[in-house]
């Protein structure tokens, strides 16, 4: 499944993070209050310090964070691991009778919150559920090929779909898993008051306190063991260095979201906080437009709209992607929290194809492919970004901006909030088309597969085949449409991966799209505990288990 960035991710630092920090760190390290986290009275507790709001409580409305904590409540059939490689839960097995059909094995043993069985009625119940459920935030878009579910046993089920669908277990696994006995009739207020939330989970809920927190308490009836927490506290701290100062003075245990800033100041406690990261499936990526003839933002250097868009030129556009330099973008701006990529998926993902690695800089190169191109003295261009959605995303593009000029395009970057900025990236051009010329976007394999936002970035728009959801450039070629139309109908995965392996080439050598960078998922944490990153960004009580201190406590 792809994440096109629309939902709260990594927030970007404030300009005196830094200050802020280290202000922090001198008043909570006087205090000893890192210590406070550590003693009897806590031990069994584990206290969370979360960057976004739960927006719903109904685990069938799409929310990232939703998807995120309400995880520890309700379970999928098919899980994703810390590098988001499909694993059995709910569904001990999976296998394909055909092209159109799949059949599931269901965890036998397994019981809900309230003591009924899981079954699949239940399961069959959720699916039906979750492809009906009404409003915009649902889970429709990754169901839509599902054409019938069947329970063709207790623990048995079947779904069949309309075309091939090779990520059915994933897409599937989407869905939280509920009791059939909640009914037709259940509201978002039932599951919110906690008397529909009821799940197999490895915790119950016990609070949502909008705006504050969200109180879980441990499931002694859990069908995987003992958890080793017997509380689990989420604060919704969406500033950085509000959560880090919680970090510091021991109100939270864990934070998510930190970024570089807080590591320079956590590198002041003498090891008693601990920064762990993995690379992330979010990637920040440029998209250039090649539908127009004339581009609105393309200039020559008196200002004047060009006769013929250049970055219709596959030479120009691979002039773009040469004249950044990604690896000191990583170094100096981003400062250790991005990856540099040279396509959709970083190393490890399915469909990651090790022919395509991230572009080093040719500035020379560059001014050459612009001369080939017919603008030997290049030409002005406007780039557009966001100035609050990805973890230095302002900066970023300052940065790229500078580059595109060193080369020979004089750029000027331009930053607007998101809400603003994607209404007219989609949008805000002359018939509804997007208006800019160059800009900034974020996307992400959420399932650890490239398929899916090959299909919906790099294939040509298709409305009404839902193909190019996300192509906002135009960019269109037969030959990587049918690599990733195959792809979508081939169910083995070795041909399917070497079908996606050959769009992602194809992608790259046309520079349809300018990969940037992976972001990193970082967590910050107190001595004494062990935290194990995931590339999805999300942070499971699970995976934060008790350790031995590092050191001596006083």
């Amino acid at each position: 499944m792809y994440r096109e960035a629309n939902h709260p991710t990594m927030p970007s630092p404030a300009a005196t993070l830094a200050s802020r920090l280290a202000a922090a760190v001198l008043a909570s390290l006087t205090a000893a209050a890192l210590l406070a986290g550590a003693n009897a009275a806590r031990a069994a507790d584990l206290r969370i310090g979360y960057k976004a709001e739960i927006s719903a409580a109904d685990p069938h409305v799409l929310d990232a964070a939703g998807r995120n904590l309400w995880g520890h409540v309700y379970e999928t059939l098919v899980g994703l691991d810390n590098a988001l490689r499909p694993v059995p839960l709910l569904a001990t097995a999976w296998r394909q009778l055909d092209d159109r059909t799949w059949e599931f094995q269901l965890r036998a043993g397994v019981r809900f919150s309230n003591g009924e069985p899981f079954t699949a009625e239940d399961a069959r119940y959720s699916i039906e559920r979750a492809i009906k459920l009404p409003g915009a935030r649902t889970f429709r878009t990754y169901l839509k090929s599902v054409a019938a579910v069947e329970v063709t046993g207790p623990l048995a089920l079947r779904v069949r779909t309309r075309s091939p669908n090779p990520v059915l277990p994933q897409n599937v696994g989407m869905v939280a898993m509920l009791p059939r006995s909640l009914g037709a009739n259940v509201r978002e207020a039932d599951f919110a008051h906690g008397s529909a939330a009821i799940g197999t989970g490895p915790y119950r809920l016990v609070a949502w306190e909008h705006g504050q927190q969200l109180t879980l308490s441990r499931n002694p009836d859990y069908w995987g063991g003992p958890q080793p927490w017997q509380r689990v506290v989420f604060q919704f701290i969406p500033k950085e260095p509000a959560r880090a100062s919680a970090l510091l003075s021991g109100l939270v245990d864990v934070i998510d979201a930190s970024s570089a800033s807080i590591a320079e100041a956590f590198a002041r406690t003498s090891g008693r906080i601990r920064i762990v990261s993995a690379t992330s499936y979010m990637l920040n990526y440029l998209q250039l437009d090649q539908a127009r003839a004339v581009s609105p933002y393309v200039q020559d250097h008196a200002g004047q709209p060009l006769a013929a868009n250049p970055l219709r030129d596959v030479r120009v556009r691979q002039a773009i992607s040469l004249a950044i330099d990604r690896d000191l973008i990583a170094a100096r701006v981003t400062k250790g929290d991005s990856v540099p990529a040279g396509q959709m998926v970083p190393q490890g993902f399915f469909g990651f194809a090790p022919a395509v690695p991230a572009p080093r800089a040719n500035v020379e190169r560059a001014r050459w492919l612009l001369a080939q191109a017919g603008y030997p003295q290049g030409f002005r261009l406007t780039l557009h970004c966001p100035n609050d959605r990805y973890l230095n995303d302002a900066k970023t593009c300052e940065a790229v901006g500078q580059m595109l000029t060193r080369a020979g395009i004089r750029t000027e970057v331009r930053t607007l909030p998101y809400s603003v900025y994607i209404t007219r990236a989609t949008s805000g051009g002359a018939g509804g088309k997007p208006e800019f010329s160059a800009f900034l976007l974020g996307i992400g394999a959420v399932s650890g597969d490239s398929l899916e936002p090959l299909v919906a970035v790099a294939h040509a728009q298709d409305k009404a085949a839902g193909l190019g959801a996300n192509n906002r450039s135009g960019y269109a070629n037969a030959a990587v449409d049918d690599l990733i139309e195959q792809a979508m109908r081939t169910m083995a995965p070795a041909p399917r991966e070497l079908a996606q392996r050959d769009a992602a080439q194809r992608l790259a050598a046309d520079a349809g799209i300018v990969p940037l960078h992976h972001l990193r998922a970082a967590w910050a944490y107190r001595d004494g505990l062990a935290v194990q990153p995931r590339s999805d960004g999300f942070t499971y009580a699970g995976n934060i288990r008790p350790a031995p201190p590092a050191l001596p406590q006083r």
